[in-house]
C-alpha cells in the first residue's frame, strides 16, 4: 500500500499537559505556590506557605516559589486560598474541522499565527525550527467543558539579543465567568478599556537547583475568548537565561492582539495550514538555519510549470526530531493535484547495490551520475482509506539522491486517481538542486 501523508487539516497528535493546558483557563502555569512580589502586594501577609519541593527516587527535586496567604492583591476584591494543583495529560488525534469547535478552522489557526507573529516586537526573533515551535496554532483535542483539552496552542523559542527564552499562547472559547482570584495564580488583576479582564504573574520553578523564570498573562475578553501567554527564559534544551525575553506589558499586547480572539474575522486570502513533514531517515545530523536559507532560495524556482498552494522555500526541522528538513505542500496544477514532500538528511549511507525487484506494486530503477550520486527511482500504486473508510486509489512517485558526500535528498509525489504525481524530471530537478544547494 503506498504511504500517505496525513492533512494536517484533519488530523493532528498532540500531547498537553494539564498543568500547562490549564493556563487557558486561567489556572496555574510555572507554579501555584507563588508569593507576590513586594510592589504588588498592599497589604502585608500574615501567614507564609513556604516553597514546595516534590521529589521521588525517580524524580528530579522541583520547588516552586512560596505563596503568602491571607494576602491583598491589586484589583481583587478578594483573594481565595490556593488549592491543590491538579496533573494529567491528554493524548490524541486534534482537529482543525472539529464541528465542536465552530470558531475555529484551518484558516483561522494560520490567522491567529500570523497576528501573534507580528504583534512581537521587532528585536524578538523566533528561532528556526519546526511549525510545531513558530508559533502555529495546533489542532484542538477536547471537547467543550472537558477536563482536558479544548484550547490551541502556539509555541516557540524566542531570542533577544542575549536574552533566550520560550512562549506558549493558548486561546479557548468558554461561557464560564472570570474566576475568582487566588493566591499564587495571580499578582494583579486589571480591567482594561475593552473590558477584558487582565491577571499577571512573575514567577519562578527550579528542577534540580536551576531555576527558570517566568511571566504569564491571562486575558478573559468580552466576547468568552480566553488567551493566555506564558513566557519564560529558558529556550526548549537549554540552559535558563536568566532574564524572559517578554515583559509582562508586552504580553499584555500579546493577548489583546487583534486576530487572536475567537470571534476576530479570518483575513481574505489567509492559506490552511502547511502540510506534515518527515525527515525519511531515522535520524540525521543537524542542517541549520542558514543550511535552510540556502535550500529555500534555491527551489523557489525549481518548479517551472508546477503551480503549489505555497511556495516550496519553506524547508524546515520536522516536527518529530530526526534532524534534517522536510516541506510538504500541495501541487495545484490541473491533472496533477497531488502532495511533494522534499526531505534533507545529512551522513547517510551511499547505496551499493540496486534495489531488488519486490512485489508488483512498485518497480524499482537506479542509476549513478557523472558526480557519483546514486539516483534511486520507484512508482508505487495502493489504495488508501481515511478515517471515515472512504477508499482511494493513489499513485505515487519516489525518487532518492544520495550524494557521495552522505547528503539524501527524498522527493515524493503523490496523486490519487485520476491525478498523475509529477514526472520524474521535475522530482530529480528538485533533488538536484537541494544537493547542490546544502553543500
Amino acid at each position: 500500500m503506498a504511504e500517505r501523508t496525513p492533512s494536517r487539516a484533519i488530523t493532528g497528535w498532540t500531547v498537553g499537559l494539564w498543568s500547562v493546558a490549564a493556563v487557558a483557563g486561567g489556572v496555574i502555569v510555572g507554579g501555584l505556590l507563588h508569593e507576590p512580589e513586594p510592589e504588588l502586594t498592599t497589604a502585608a501577609p500574615t501567614t507564609s506557605v513556604p516553597a514546595t519541593s516534590t521529589t521521588t527516587p525517580t524524580t528530579p527535586v522541583r520547588i516552586r516559589a512560596p505563596v503568602t496567604f491571607p494576602t491583598q492583591i491589586p484589583g481583587c476584591a478578594s483573594v481565595d486560598a490556593p488549592s491543590a494543583e491538579e496533573y494529567g495529560s491528554v493524548l490524541g488525534p486534534g482537529s482543525y474541522d472539529n464541528p465542536a469547535y465552530p470558531w475555529f478552522s484551518g484558516r483561522k489557526a494560520v490567522a491567529m499565527s500570523t497576528a501573534l507573529r507580528a504583534t512581537l516586537p521587532t528585536e524578538v526573533v523566533v528561532e528556526f525550527g519546526p511549525h510545531g515551535r513558530s508559533l502555529l496554532f495546533d489542532p484542538i483535542l477536547g471537547e467543550p467543558g472537558s477536563a482536558f483539552g479544548g484550547f490551541t496552542g502556539a509555541s516557540a523559542d524566542l531570542r533577544r539579543g542575549d536574552r533566550g527564552g520560550s512562549l506558549w499562547v493558548t486561546v479557548e472559547q468558554s461561557d464560564e465567568p472570570v474566576p475568582a482570584c487566588t493566591a499564587g495564580w495571580l499578582d494583579e488583576r486589571r480591567v482594561v478599556p475593552d473590558g477584558s479582564t487582565i491577571d499577571l504573574q512573575k514567577t519562578w520553578e527550579e528542577i534540580d537547583g536551576i531555576r527558570t523564570l517566568s511571566h504569564r498573562v491571562s486575558a478573559y475578553r468580552p466576547d468568552g475568548s480566553r488567551v493566555t501567554a506564558l513566557a519564560t527564559d529558558a529556550p526548549s534544551g537549554s540552559m535558563p537565561s536568566g532574564a524572559v525575553p517578554l515583559t509582562v506589558d508586552e504580553l499584555i499586547t500579546v493577548v489583546l492582539t487583534p486576530g487572536l480572539a475567537v470571534g476576530d474575522p479570518i483575513p481574505p486570502g489567509t492559506l490552511e495550514p502547511p502540510l506534515p513533514c518527515q525527515v525519511r531517515v531515522d535520524s540525521s545530523a543537524r542542517l541549520d538555519e542558514a543550511a535552510a536559507i540556502r535550500v529555500n532560495a534555491a527551489l523557489r524556482d525549481a518548479l517551472d510549470g508546477v503551480t503549489t498552494d505555497r511556495p516550496l522555500d519553506d524547508l524546515r526541522p520536522s516536527d518529530f526530531g530526526d534532524g534534517g528538513l522536510c516541506q510538504t505542500v500541495r501541487v495545484t496544477t490541473e491533472g496533477q493535484a497531488s502532495t511533494l514532500s522534499v526531505s534533507i538528511a545529512l551522513g547517510q549511507p551511499t547505496p551499493t547495490t540496486p534495489p531488488q525487484p519486490g512485489p508488483d506494486r512498485y518497480t524499482p530503477a537506479t542509476r549513478t551520475t557523472a558526480e557519483g550520486a546514486v539516483i534511486e527511482t520507484r512508482e508505487e500504486h495502493g489504495t488508501t482509506a481515511d478515517r471515515f473508510g472512504r477508499t482511494a486509489e493513489e499513485f505515487t512517485r519516489t525518487l532518492v539522491l544520495t550524494a557521495p558526500g552522505g547528503t539524501r535528498i527524498d522527493v515524493t509525489s503523490t496523486a490519487e486517481a485520476p491525478s498523475e504525481p509529477l514526472s520524474f524530471t521535475h522530482l530529480e530537478t528538485i533533488a538536484l538542486t537541494s544537493s547542490s544547494a546544502v553543500r
